[in-house]
């Protein structure tokens, strides 16, 4: 699970991610409940393209249409990006096993954006337990990593990421593992909040820091990382 309050990252870090996994070859589902597919395409081909989302807007509306689909046609045949605004448990359950119908394989990767938007039989914060336990059982049945993207109570102003305990809902007992992040400029905060198998951070009091290019979508580890990333974008 990716936590953050709304506006922080999550979305970025999560399509970062699922394009890298992809870029390596494992197959990756993708299933927004909070972007349109048009703001999806431009995002997922700004982080390919190394360029920034709204250069890649006024390419696919205008005659670099065909450049972009280019770039993104070899991700076609391992990331694929399901729109539903509000999917059920069922909805994401029948998106996995079309994918692997589709693509002859069963998806490594399968995020879900966001959790919020996802709907159950249950209401309230009974309805996303429901769904989480729901993921964890899709996770140990399929053997993907689902990546679950989820809010924070904004309960404060602090630029940095926000201890387990923020996390909506009282969701925290099925992830192994729980990500709160917050991006401050072109510093992009981790911190480990529950890692069963790891050491964690509970009160997110020493996060992990890297970089960060929001405008093209994309992470780096060091800040001469990002500056050369910035500078190559000039050059395209």
């Amino acid at each position: 699970m990716c936590a953050s309050a709304p506006g922080r990252g999550k979305t970025l870090f999560a399509l970062w991610y699922a394009v890298q996994i992809a870029r390596q070859g494992e197959p990756v589902l993708y299933i927004s409940a909070d972007s349109d597919q048009g703001t999806l395409a431009n995002r997922v081909a700004a982080i390919v393209m190394n360029r920034t989302v709204n250069d890649v807007k006024e390419m696919r509306e205008s005659e670099g249409v065909d450049d972009v689909a280019n770039e993104l046609a070899p991700l076609t045949t391992r990331l694929r990006i399901d729109r539903d605004p509000n999917p059920t448990l069922d909805d994401v359950w029948e998106e996995t096993q079309a994918f692997e119908e589709l693509l002859g394989v069963p998806p490594s990767l399968i995020v879900v954006d966001v959790l919020l938007n996802v709907h159950t039989e249950l209401d309230g914060w009974a309805g996303l337990l429901d769904a989480v336990q729901s993921f964890h059982t899709l996770a140990r049945e399929t053997e993907a990593c689902v990546l679950v993207l989820h809010h924070t109570r904004e309960e404060t102003t602090a630029l940095r990421p926000q201890s387990m305990s923020s996390t909506m809902g009282k969701v925290n007992q099925f992830p192994e593992l729980i990500l709160t992040i917050c991006m401050d400029g072109d510093h992009y905060y981790v911190a480990p909040v529950k890692n069963r198998d790891g050491v964690a951070d509970p009160r997110a009091e020493n996060p992990l820091c890297v970089y960060v290019d929001a405008e093209s979508m994309s992470l780096h580890s060091t800040l001469q990382e990002l500056e050369t990333h910035r500078s190559r974008r000039q050059w395209v």
